[in-house]
């Protein structure tokens, strides 16, 4: 097993045992037994380990889809079988990296989906807004420890892909 994998694991481990905010580098090298050095050869701070898991999460997804529906219902898969870890990383110092891998997803996703954004006047503008608002609805979400059922997370993000759509479905048929 890399390093990097075997500090990944253990962060997850820790993750589960206690807050995000209470592990440190120490703890972390302790639990994998491992020490400081190879800690800081590998990653500058705890943060730059979560940022590797989202960084390999990533790589798993499948961002080449023809409908809304399916981008939707790979994040919600993700987020369903990481929740504890997502809820986790969300209470902490760290919920910037999620956010980010939210916007992300959605970024690439949607671009897929979509085509070339930038030959739609403000293209580039308007999907930095669409992909705030998604990642900041996954964020409050998870922040809300999935008070509201999954569908009408889904369904909410479903009402603004399709206000989006249609506002901009002059520009869209361009693509």
């Amino acid at each position: 097993m890399k390093i990097e994998a075997k500090f990944q694991l253990g962060l997850l481990k820790l993750i589960k045992e206690m807050p995000l905010d209470e592990i440190n580098v120490v703890l972390l090298c302790e639990h994998v037994k491992s020490n400081r050095q190879t800690f800081y050869y590998h990653f500058r701070d705890i943060s730059d380990v979560v940022e590797s898991i989202f960084l390999k999460d990533k790589q798993t997804f499948n961002l080449k889809y023809k409908n809304f529906d399916g981008v939707m219902k790979q994040i919600v898969a993700y987020m369903n079988s990481k929740y504890s870890f997502l809820y986790a990383i969300n209470k902490s110092f760290c919920s910037d990296k999620e956010e980010s891998f939210f916007y992300s997803y959605f970024y690439s996703s949607i671009s897929n989906l979509l085509g070339d954004v930038k030959k739609i006047p403000n293209g580039n503008s308007i999907m930095r807004y669409l992909c705030t608002l998604y990642s900041s609805e996954m964020m409050y979400w998870l922040a809300q420890k999935r008070r509201e059922k999954v569908e009408m997370l889904t369904r909410r993000m479903k009402v603004i892909w399709n206000y989006f759509t249609s506002q901009y479905h002059q520009d869209l048929r361009k693509i």
